[in-house]
């Protein structure tokens, strides 16, 4: 397991011509904290687990890395954009999850109650910036609000398990739910940009990116999974490397639409 401590600093990179291999001392990744466990952890074949309160540039450096190490492994490198674009969004509204349950609290105000939610809201977005991204993902570290992102990985397939520890609350989760539904109306990027428009950039528009993102690459989109359990959000991405792979869902992944199936349990 590693700790990521969003207050620590990347040492510097050393010179020279940097390598397409991850593993090489002279990549890119050559600063990466943690760099030699992580590499030895994922060639054991075991689960990578970061613990964040916010997505600090360490551990999007790290995400990064272990993505790289894993589609090396694999041989599957050309997965590397999109699988690090979709993990970087869900991280992203996981630390902001935990960080706006911290505001409700402090303004006294109940998600539950749909006015006082849309009024929590509407401050949020007038005051959503990086002071306020660092203000309350602080408050939420104090409370010991924190983001688990875990990687269970094998011949077959990549898992990627990103869970909060604040509950989907209902509104938000039918905003997933309508999201979701809205992405697999669209085939491909393009088609998203040219029917959304500038609108294309707004709440929840990451999910439908990620979708998208997925469908390019001929990854069955029902494979990205939101859902809740134990008190906990979770957000699951499952890749295929073989014909072999077979989701924690069984054959058939499809069927968001349905409240119960984006239930999961821990295991």
């Amino acid at each position: 397991m590693t700790e990521a401590n969003s207050d620590s600093r990347d040492s510097k990179q050393g010179g020279g011509a940097a390598s397409d291999d991850p593993t090489s001392p002279n990549s890119k990744y050559a600063d990466v904290q943690d760099r030699e466990s992580l590499m030895d952890g994922i060639q054991a074949g075991r689960r990578v687990v970061f613990m964040a309160y916010t997505l600090s540039t360490i551990v999007e450096r790290q995400l990064d890395f272990v993505i790289a190490v894993l589609l090396k492994k694999y041989g599957r490198t050309e997965l590397q954009t999109t699988i690090y674009s979709c993990l970087k969004e869900i991280v992203i509204n996981a630390t902001k999850a935990n960080a706006k349950h911290v505001f409700f609290e402090e303004h006294k105000l109940n998600v539950a109650v749909p006015d006082e939610y849309q009024k929590g809201m509407k401050m949020i977005k007038e005051q959503l910036g990086e002071a306020w991204i660092e203000k309350y993902g602080s408050l939420a570290k104090a409370k010991g609000l924190r983001v688990s992102i875990e990687f269970d990985h094998e011949a077959d397939g990549l898992r990627i398990w990103v869970f909060n520890d604040t509950e989907l609350i209902p509104t938000d989760e039918s905003r997933i739910r309508e999201k979701l539904a809205e992405g697999m109306n669209y085939e491909d990027l393009l088609s998203f940009y040219m029917q959304m428009g500038d609108q294309a950039e707004g709440e929840g528009m990451g999910l439908v990116m990620n979708l998208l993102l997925l469908k390019g690459e001929n990854i069955n989109p029902a494979l990205f999974r939101v859902g809740f359990a134990d008190g906990k959000t979770m957000a699951r991405i499952e890749i295929p490397f073989t014909d072999e792979f077979v989701s924690i869902r069984g054959d058939n992944p499809e069927g968001f639409r349905d409240r119960a199936s984006i239930r999961v349990e821990f295991e």
